[in-house]
């Protein structure tokens, strides 16, 4: 419960308690008593002022003060009757009360002073005696309406204190939800890449190159350890998922030789802006896979990353023909194996809607695939002059 959910919820419950009416009785009573006793009983004059005076005023604001006890349960019962009937309920209430203490206080007068003829002036009197319980009636309705008003507050109060809690356990549950989806996805790689390489590894042992299934185990090693290590929920600077690109296709390289060629154009002004863990690697190894593998002249894969207002530009691209085809204005729309529904996924679960992944046949008749997400930053990000590009 929070720190205002309590605060009102202390008011309350104070309210609530029986104790609100019996302060309400000794506050108003109180305050008649004072009233009483500093306009009419010493209105008189020390010569003229009875002896009696002061312990007759008393006297009248004790049995009110009685007498406004019966009209509690009489409140209480029509408080939730219709307001006309309500009203018409407490008026009479009122008036029979207020004439009650109106007679008490005459006769005890009377009998004090005898002045018989004062039953003259009853109307004036029970003016009087109306005016002070209608006055005591709009302070109990008054702050009983307000105890409903703190009740309903405090009702209002803990049911958006229990929906936020049910909306953070929700989102706590759907962070980790979607951490777990990205860590399968992410690691669904790893066993896809894992049995190709090993089977290059085992074909260069079998044709009596030791030397290059060496470095293709040290190459392999150095991309599992960057790979595993990295949190898959996370983003990298964009020069680390370069650097994670390039070490994958030079084990593509050791396996392929002169049939593979690569080009990377990064803007300087990218390197450092925000991007999925091991995104590019499942696009470079579908370039592999379905381009270069099955040409016999290999080709070119070229990985190009730009920036235009507020959207990052990635693009895998390359120069093979996809079996066969060399119509230039075809576009494939379905995925070319498990590495791009994968990366499809990723971003979907990561960007939901603010992203897009498309593919086209080049002019050259290769595949050029297309990610555009938001351009962020690292807050560690320096500031750089330069706007060209950087080729390697």
């Amino acid at each position: 419960m929070s720190a205002n959910t309590q605060h009102y919820h202390n008011r309350a419950v104070g309210l609530a308690s029986p104790n609100w009416f019996w302060k309400l009785q000794l506050v108003s009573w109180t305050g008649i008593l004072a009233t009483t006793f500093l306009s009419l009983t010493l209105w008189h004059s020390s010569v003229e002022l009875p002896n009696f005076e002061p312990a007759n005023t008393l006297f009248h604001c004790t049995v009110g003060f009685l007498l406004s006890l019966l009209l509690k349960p009489i409140f209480d019962v029509a408080w939730d009757a219709p307001p006309a009937l309500r009203s018409f309920i407490y008026l009479v209430a009122v008036a029979v009360i207020a004439g009650i203490w109106t007679l008490v206080r005459m006769e005890t007068y009377i009998r004090l002073t005898g002045e018989h003829s004062l039953w003259s002036e009853f109307g004036g009197w029970y003016y009087a005696s109306l005016f002070v319980f209608l006055f005591w009636s709009a302070l109990y309705c008054g702050v009983k309406y307000f105890l409903l008003l703190e009740r309903e507050h405090e009702k209002v109060l803990q049911v958006a204190a229990v929906h936020e809690r049910e909306q953070l356990r929700r989102l706590h549950a759907e962070a980790i939800a979607k951490e777990a989806q990205l860590k399968m996805l992410r690691y669904q790689l790893n066993p896809h890449f894992l049995f190709n390489t090993l089977n290059s590894i085992n074909a260069l042992i079998r044709f009596d190159q030791p030397g290059e299934a060496r470095d293709m185990v040290v190459h392999l090693s150095q991309f599992l350890r960057h790979s595993l290590t990295g949190d898959p929920s996370h983003t990298v600077s964009l020069h680390k998922e370069i650097d994670a690109v390039l070490l994958y296709l030079e084990i593509e390289k050791t396996r392929f030789a002169d049939r593979l060629q690569v080009k990377v154009q990064v803007d300087e002004r990218t390197r450092d802006a925000l991007v999925p863990s091991m995104l590019l690697q499942p696009l470079a190894e579908n370039a592999i896979k379905y381009a270069i593998a099955v040409s016999e002249s290999g080709g070119v894969i070229k990985v190009r990353a730009y920036r235009n207002d507020d959207r990052l530009f990635l693009q895998v691209c390359d120069s093979g023909q996809r079996n066969g085809s060399t119509d230039k204005d075809t576009q494939s729309t379905e995925s070319t194996g498990l590495g791009l529904a994968n990366v499809r996924e990723r971003l979907s679960t990561l960007y939901e809607d603010d992203y897009t992944l498309t593919q086209k046949i080049t002019e050259e008749g290769g595949m050029l695939v297309t990610i555009s997400i938001p351009f962020l930053l690292n807050n560690k990000t320096n500031n750089r002059s330069s706007h060209g590009e950087k080729v390697t």
